[in-house]
């Protein structure tokens, strides 16, 4: 559920009690303390937890310049290596030489919407030349749809010309650095990070992934999306269009033959969520890969955001929130400190219901528990309607407790009435959930028989596959 939704729950936990409302009734807003528990857990994770938090791989397809807060990075060619390959850079500086212009065929793999692949070949035009910026001198390869625009770009490429290019750093058959023309990086740096990560995972226990997203001038983002799929053990990235921070498509798509990368896994992985992950604007996910048992096999799974819904999400961090809220407020005399301490610890646990409704589910009683218990799936974390009809059904209960802590009602009918009368759109926001969470478990079930698939590795090793 989105903060605000915690938030006014908080409110709703603190109307239960008599004293409180009384309090609230005389411009005493001690009683919002129970507003901002129920916000508590996702302020921990979102403030501390994901700064604090270990990373093995930090992948950066297109580093932030300093100045401008955006990709692509201006560098000088000298500080460009290896370890660059696949990242999405601009360069400065001078053509200084002409080293081929051409025609010719590529072929390359494309995958179809059903995840089978074709192999296209298609005719290409393209130039090489060197760029040297005063720090080094680097080859820069433009063909396809990038030579395309290159040149309309900057008309004709002439020795002695002056100009800005951006691209993706790539290593050459002589194993020197070149510069691609491209506007995007390409993924497979990214998929062959992951893929690395699950295998050490495996050996090692544990691995987590840092994903940055991709910003661009404008205040744009270059989307991709990560797909996980263990039957074939593959790791598949896809750079997508860009889109606004509101994540609606605005095109420049990038050409086919630097659309996916590919890497292929040599260890049994499974994954928890179903759907690809998509980054795109907002802070890049974090992925922990953890080694774990499953069907009496070894496997890597997959959790997404490890640092979140952990302890802070649980129903014993409710109880420690309540302690504290009692203690400090004891102290300072505050005459209704047990009410307040109980609302806050329901606030809180309200939190964890909430976003149990969801996919993430949560730690709920640690050290007891472990691990997280999958949510309800009624809907996602950013669902208009689960977090409408919770607001609405939070909204609700205010007003229903203030009536009935009224002398004589401001309402005057029964308690059981008056609430079905305010509740009924959440009842009906709810209903729609339900239904609606059927036909996605059915579609989740699916999918999750695929990816969880592990005799369909076992068959592909016996035939000498993967």
């Amino acid at each position: 559920m989105r903060g605000f939704t915690h938030y006014i729950s908080g409110l709703a936990a603190a109307t239960f009690f008599g004293a409180l409302v009384g309090d609230l009734r005389l411009g005493i807003l001690i009683p919002v303390i129970a507003a901002a528990a129920a916000y508590f857990p996702d302020f921990v994770d979102f403030k501390f937890g994901k700064f604090l938090a270990r990373r093995d791989y930090e992948i950066d397809p297109a580093p932030w310049d300093e100045k401008k807060h955006y990709a692509p990075k201006l560098v000088k060619i000298s500080e460009l290596s290896k370890e660059n390959r696949y990242q999405f850079f601009a360069i400065e500086g001078t053509v200084e030489e002409i080293l081929a212009r051409g025609s010719g065929k590529v072929s390359y793999k494309v995958l179809r919407e059903d995840g089978s692949e074709e192999t296209v070949t298609e005719s290409y035009n393209s130039i090489v030349f060197t760029l040297n910026d005063g720090t080094g001198k680097i080859t820069v390869e433009a063909f396809g749809d990038d030579y395309e625009f290159f040149e309309e770009e900057f008309g004709k490429i002439e020795e002695g010309k002056e100009m800005l290019v951006f691209g993706y750093i790539d290593i050459d058959e002589d194993g020197s650095l070149k510069l691609v023309v491209s506007d995007a990086p390409h993924p497979q740096g990214i998929a062959d990070t992951i893929a690395k990560a699950i295998e050490e995972a495996y050996s090692e226990g544990e691995r987590i992934v840092k994903i940055h997203n991709i910003r661009l001038p404008g205040d744009v983002y270059r989307r991709f999306m990560v797909h996980l799929d263990p039957p074939k053990r593959e790791v598949r990235v896809e750079m997508g269009p860009i889109v606004t921070p509101g994540g609606v498509a605005i095109g420049g798509d990038v050409p086919e033959y630097r659309k996916y990368g590919i890497a292929k896994v040599s260890v049994p992985f499974i994954k928890t969520y179903p759907k690809p992950t998509r980054i795109d604007s907002f802070s890049g996910p974090e992925i922990a890969f953890r080694k774990a048992e499953f069907k009496g096999k070894t496997v890597v799974k997959d959790r997404f955001l490890p640092w979140h819904h952990g302890f802070s999400h649980s129903l014993t961090m409710g109880v420690v929130i309540g302690l504290a809220v009692f203690a400090f407020f004891k102290l300072i005399g505050y005459e209704h400190a047990t009410e307040l301490a109980l609302a806050s610890m329901l606030g809180q646990w309200l939190h964890v219901f909430e976003d149990q409704l969801g996919f993430m589910g949560s730690n709920l009683l640690p050290p007891l528990t472990k691990d997280v218990v999958p949510g309800f799936k009624l809907g996602e974390s950013g669902s208009g309607l689960t977090n409408f009809s919770t607001a609405w059904l939070m909204i609700a209960f205010m007003i229903w407790n203030f009536n009935r802590f009224t002398e004589p009602r401001a309402i005057p009918i029964s308690d059981a009435k008056l609430l079905l009368l305010l509740a009924w759109p959440s009842i009906i926001g709810f209903g729609i959930a339900i239904a609606k969470s059927f036909k996605l478990r059915k579609e989740i079930s699916e999918l999750m028989d695929y990816y969880t698939n592990l005799e369909a590795f076992e068959e592909m090793e016996e035939v000498g596959g993967i």
